[in-house]
């Protein structure tokens, strides 16, 4: 039994002496910046997750799948010529929205997070496009 009372006091001493340099700095951090952090940290979450899984692979695969398709088709003679791009989409579209995909999730979600915590669950935090 005294072993435990040693266990238990012992514990409460430590946290005490770690309880300081846990505090918060009131003169860094207003109240009212400690309060919405988890609304914050929700909203960008909420954010990252969406434009990360789904507006920035889109967005990004569909911008470079025309990338793609001019840069072969100019290979081919012509960027703009319809018989040059009939012949290149079947190829460069496929791989313009799989690397569109892969470059625009980890860019969405940290364009999603930023957007978020700004601005908790607004527009601006699920569209990749910039705010005007």
């Amino acid at each position: 039994m005294k072993s435990l009372g040693r266990i238990i006091c012992a514990t409460l001493m430590m946290s005490g002496a770690a309880l300081p340099a846990l505090a918060l700095d009131y003169e860094a951090k207003p109240v009212g910046w400690v309060l919405l952090a988890p609304f914050r940290l929700g909203g960008g979450l909420a954010g990252g997750a969406f434009s990360g899984l789904v507006s920035a692979p889109i967005d990004h695969g569909y911008h470079d799948t025309l990338k793609f398709e001019t840069k072969s088709a100019g290979q081919f003679g012509d960027e703009r010529g319809w018989k040059q791009l009939t012949v290149v989409t079947p190829v460069a579209a496929p791989a313009g929205m799989v690397t569109g995909g892969v470059v625009g999730m980890p860019k969405g979600f940290i364009h999603g997070f930023k957007k978020g915590w700004d601005k908790p669950l607004s527009r601006w935090s699920f569209i990749t496009m910039e705010e005007k």
